[in-house]
């Protein structure tokens, strides 16, 4: 009995000498549970300000706070006195990152992507844009990917370091876009009457910019005819219709045009020869 008694009483004032560290330890746990609630909610707020931030305010809001948290738990340990099992956590918790980074190398790339073009946001929901190969209209931004719909209403969802890996073409950013075609006029058709005539035509047209001002150019010498290249502004945050509603109006308004004027459009003219079977020719020795 009375070796239990003094196992009590040992074990208690191992307690009581070991409880300041216990304090300090709760202490420390309860301080960065607080700072890591308190900046959670600041580095919120602040990207809930802002629209290119704000999809993705909540995926970096618990990744801060939860890294807080971590750190927390790390320091309490120290205080505590287990140093090495502070240590020995941390260097498995490196290894186990080398090992999963290896592993799911992918994710952890689209992951860093993600973070990184939710803050640079080059693009913004709506926007059309090319990537790849690939051209449409962004209908969603996530961290692992974004959503792209095609022209042909094919939702692709596309990596987000993918994106982040390869050149990128926003067409709606500032919605200032320049589209072009060309159109081949014969060569009896004088130049310059051509040119006159298109870029009045693509000026009177509705949603084309008067500046910068509508332009045509000679841009090759074919063999049948001469190539004009006709080039327009338009504005399609201010535009009734989207771009290529728009091109097709101004290619049909300067086609009108041209024939109207009576003017001959390039044709690959190519002659049909009718080989007849000669009789045989007797050769004279």
């Amino acid at each position: 009995m009375d070796f239990i008694i003094n196992s009590l009483r040992t074990d208690w004032q191992a307690f009581l000498a070991y409880s300041p560290r216990l304090l300090y330890a709760a202490i420390v746990l309860v301080v960065f549970a607080i700072a890591a609630r308190v900046f959670g909610h600041l580095v919120g707020r602040v990207m809930r300000r802002s629209e290119r931030l704000r999809p993705n305010e909540r995926y970096v809001r618990r990744l801060l706070t939860w890294t807080v948290r971590v750190v927390g738990v790390m320091a309490a340990l120290g205080v505590m006195g287990f140093e090495g099992i502070a240590a020995s956590l941390l260097a498995t918790g490196g290894v186990v990152a080398i090992v999963l980074g290896f592993a799911f190398r992918e994710i952890g790339e689209n992951l860093l992507a993600g973070l990184f073009l939710a803050f640079s946001r080059p693009f913004e929901v709506g926007d059309l844009i090319k990537t790849g190969g690939l051209t449409g209209t962004v209908r969603a931004i996530d961290i692992r990917s974004v959503h792209i719909r095609t022209f042909d209403a094919c939702d692709v969802f596309v990596p987000s370091a993918q994106i982040f890996r390869v050149e990128l073409y926003n067409y709606t950013r500032d919605g200032l876009r320049r589209p072009s075609f060309t159109v081949g006029v014969a060569y009896h058709d004088e130049p310059d009457v051509v040119i006159d005539l298109l870029e009045r035509t693509v000026r009177d047209t509705g949603d084309v910019l008067p500046e910068p001002a509508a332009r045509v150019q000679i841009s090759n010498f074919a063999a049948s005819h001469i190539e004009y290249e006709v080039l327009f502004w338009a504005d399609l945050n201010t535009s009734r219709r989207d771009l290529l509603s728009l091109c097709n109006d101004v290619k049909i308004r300067c086609w009108r045009a041209l024939q109207e004027a009576d003017m001959t459009f390039s044709t690959d003219v190519s002659t049909a020869l009718d080989i007849k079977t000669l009789p045989p020719v007797a050769l004279e020795s």
